[in-house]
């Protein structure tokens, strides 16, 4: 069963809170980049699931109201910040890397931050699913039900069931 995720990210005044730039990717290919909240909006309509880079911590505390308007929860957000690290323990750091960027006070591109979110995320369901049985238990008996996690083993859709000791 395909679920339909829309890679997310927006760029946000922090001074002031305000959202000043819009960017996602859908499955299918098509693309938004806006400043429109109404057009992001329309954009999200259809989506079961989002999913970007510090999702949960950041960008979904400024769209809390776009949320619930296209009626998702918190269990269909998918954030790959927190699982990168457990995925690919080896990489120095998680933070998405912005080649495009020429200058530091240059505004990011909410549009190319969602591709590199897209990226990683399939790159994190691959690296899961090549994991042995065992691994990918404890990780889903330990984190499926904590929030910054729920998100990424709804849409995979994996589940097991048992205690943590078991497996080891």
């Amino acid at each position: 069963m395909t679920r339909s995720i829309t890679f997310i990210d927006l760029e946000v005044q922090i001074d002031s809170g305000t959202v000043v730039d819009y960017g996602g990717l859908k499955g299918n290919g098509s693309t938004f980049h806006s400043k429109s909240s109404e057009a992001f909006v329309s954009f999200l309509a259809d989506s079961e699931f989002l999913c970007g880079h510090n999702l949960i911590k950041h960008d979904s505390k400024y769209m809390t109201d776009i949320i619930d308007r296209i009626g998702l929860s918190v269990k269909q957000l998918v954030d790959t910040l927190n699982i990168s690290p457990l995925l690919f323990p080896r990489k120095p750091y998680h933070a998405l890397l912005k080649d495009e960027k020429l200058q530091v006070d240059e505004l990011n591109n909410p549009l190319s931050d969602a591709i590199k979110a897209k990226d990683l995320f399939y790159d994190e369901v691959l690296a899961f699913h090549g994991h042995d049985e065992t691994l990918k238990r404890i990780y889903y008996l330990l984190l499926h039900d904590q929030t910054d996690f729920t998100g990424f083993f709804q849409y995979i859709g994996y589940q097991t069931e048992g205690d943590v000791a078991r497996c080891l």
